[in-house]
């Protein structure tokens, strides 16, 4: 965090301070939080008390301490991982193309050609896995048709937590930019 004066950083400190801790708001608290000079958080903190934002109190020691009306602590945000540190090579291909994979039509690729679902849902170490051990299966038969049951299973689930991953991705882009 770097030392500022600009008065919406402040602000924005304030609201980081407020909502993530239990320390009473005051200017030299809020400097310090805020990476500021106290006269900076003077001035943000009377501003608002001007706009009717928070409230002035004068404790009985003399102490001024701002109150913002319900206060309540917050578990601070989790900004992720930055999206411009996120490499196309490291993101399934579903996931750069923005599209929601299927996990119906996972499983039924997966029915057809083992491993196809696992390929479709972004996986392709694992699709060449399921192909090689269905395979293998098939040479026994009955060990062939369990194992085949189980990579339906698997690329339905794949689909299913690269669809997690998606929304996950999208919060955390409308974390960032908001």
């Amino acid at each position: 965090m770097q030392r500022t004066d600009d008065p919406g950083i402040i602000e924005q400190r304030l609201l980081d301070m407020a909502y993530t801790t239990d320390t009473k708001i005051t200017a030299p608290a809020l400097a310090y939080y805020a990476m500021c000079s106290i006269e900076g958080a003077t001035e943000v903190l009377d501003n608002l008390v001007k706009r009717d934002r928070i409230r002035m109190e004068i404790e009985d020691d003399g102490t001024i301490v701002y109150v913002i009306p319900d206060r309540h602590k917050l578990e601070p945000r989790d900004e992720g991982v930055a999206l411009d540190v996120i490499k196309p090579a490291h993101v399934p291909y579903a996931i750069r193309g923005g599209r929601l994979a299927s996990p119906g039509l996972a499983a039924v690729l997966s029915l057809l050609l083992p491993g196809a679902g696992q390929l479709y849902a972004g996986r392709p170490a694992s699709a060449l896995l399921w192909f090689i051990l269905v395979g293998v299966g098939y040479m026994l038969f009955l060990p062939g048709l369990l194992l085949h049951v189980f990579c339906i299973g698997s690329a339905a689930g794949a689909a299913h937590r690269l669809n997690s991953s998606l929304l996950q991705l999208q919060l955390a882009t409308r974390g960032t930019t908001a």
